[in-house]
């Protein structure tokens, strides 16, 4: 336990959240004071009359709910505010929505992210588009129509919503509910540990490594998945010709590229690098069977799933897939790179002009010492998404064996990988920090 140090060299804070995503902004919007009533809804009541019979009456803030309870009663608190925000997956207008949101005293709470707020999705491809309609992907306290009503945007909201739309929409959310000076951005924490206030965390600035210490009593930790980006571990990864990081055709000129990987990103950036004209080699260790299964799912739903299925099925000798492979070593050639591949039992040399790895990344749980190890499930959606979430508690996403700290997002053991289902956490999340610090009393 960390105790003696010169307390007026740090910071303190009742909340501190990890993690300015998906996960991690809803949460400081909700701690900044912007809390949940219930209001009811034509298309909630029609379709779930028993629990709008048992809301109806609540007058005080939805935070105010005995999660316990609900959680008891067979009604996790996420699938309860799911619907609440989404009774039917299509939007058809602000009314369907029967949450209303009112403003109260804020408590204390700091934000720190190592990018700008929306995660992960600052850094996807330039025009990757969502696994999911873009309403899907919005906060129940800022529909996504409503702020393409206050932008003055051109967006279906029932349509894929491609990177650019969607990270300028998570961008606005600070100012729009006036958390700008709670948010710190392009910090990174590199240590959490026990501290007689509750937790001690270590940050870097980013660019400048300036480190700076906090202390706080509850800790939210939403880093989401990709926070340590996976490595090839093989010889030449660190030559100036491979990239771990896709984001459009012409940040690649030349005309061979590899693309190692078999997930979503690569898929996108295999496709999208082909019809930019490019000689592409698509490395992946799985079979052709599992690759081409997800694709047949998806492909009459997801276009970018029918667009490489098309190229596939045409056997352009432009796309070359490399089923149950995996790179042996990369070296500068006479005029090129030159990239050995192990394509099912046999080597392969391959001259390219830019090596792209798009091998996802794993959560980041090394920056907690000094604690009891925390319970890891592994976790697998059909997309070829996987993490490793914590065992939290089913009403308050806490971690079970360590008191105050709380999983946000897909870190959540129990929690679908869906993003529909993500947002639910947070108000169970900051609703027992409310109820702890008696600030709502249920």
């Amino acid at each position: 336990m960390i105790g003696d140090e010169s307390l007026q060299t740090i910071e303190h804070h009742t909340v501190i959240i990890v993690g300015g995503g998906p996960a991690g902004l809803p949460l400081a919007v909700v701690l900044g004071g912007w809390h949940p009533y219930y209001r009811g809804s034509r298309m909630f009541r029609q379709r779930y009359p028993q629990l709008d019979e048992g809301l109806k009456a609540l007058q005080e803030t939805l935070l105010a709910l005995d999660f316990r309870g609900l959680a008891r009663s067979g009604i996790p608190p996420v699938d309860l505010f799911r619907l609440l925000h989404h009774p039917r997956q299509l939007f058809e207008e602000l009314a369907q929505i029967a949450l209303e949101f009112r403003k109260a005293p804020p408590i204390d709470y700091l934000l720190i992210t190592q990018e700008e707020v929306g995660g992960l999705w600052n850094n996807v491809p330039q025009n990757l588009l969502t696994l999911s309609p873009g309403q899907w992907m919005e906060f129940a306290f800022y529909p996504l129509a409503q702020h393409i009503e206050e932008q003055g945007i051109d967006l279906n909201v029932n349509d894929l919503i491609i990177k650019e739309n969607l990270i300028n929409y998570y961008h606005r959310v600070p100012s729009r509910f006036g958390q700008t000076d709670r948010i710190h951005t392009h910090e990174k924490v590199v240590r959490i540990q026990p501290h007689e206030k509750g937790f001690l965390l270590t940050r870097k600035d980013v660019g400048t490594e300036t480190t700076h210490r906090y202390t706080c009593k509850y800790l939210v930790y939403a880093v989401g998945q990709p926070c340590i980006l996976r490595r090839l571990d093989v010889p030449g990864e660190d030559l100036p010709f491979v990239e771990n990081h896709y984001d459009r055709p012409e940040d690649f000129p030349g005309e061979r590229v590899v693309v190692v990987g078999g997930g979503r990103s690569a898929d996108w950036a295999a496709t999208e690098l082909y019809d930019a004209g490019k000689q592409v080699y698509y490395v992946m260790r799985q079979p052709f069977e599992q690759h081409w299964q997800l694709i047949s799912d998806s492909r009459y739903g997801l276009p970018y799933y029918a667009r490489i299925a098309e190229i596939i099925e045409s056997r352009s000798p432009r796309f070359q897939s490399l089923y149950r492979s995996h790179v042996h070593k990369i070296e500068e050639g006479p005029s090129s790179g030159l990239v050995t591949v192990n394509h099912q039992g046999a080597e392969k040399v391959i001259e390219v002009d830019h090596v792209i790895l798009e091998i996802g990344g794993v959560v980041d749980y090394s920056l907690f010492e000094g604690f009891e190890p925390l319970e890891l499930v592994k976790k697998y959606d059909r997309y070829r998404f996987q993490l490793d979430q914590v065992q939290t508690h089913p009403h308050n996403y806490e971690v079970t064996n360590i008191p105050n700290l709380y999983m946000g997002g897909y870190l959540a053991a129990g929690l679908g990988l869906v993003v529909i289902a993500m947002h639910g956490a947070t108000y169970a999340i900051a609703g027992d920090i409310l109820q702890k610090e008696k600030h709502i009393s249920f």
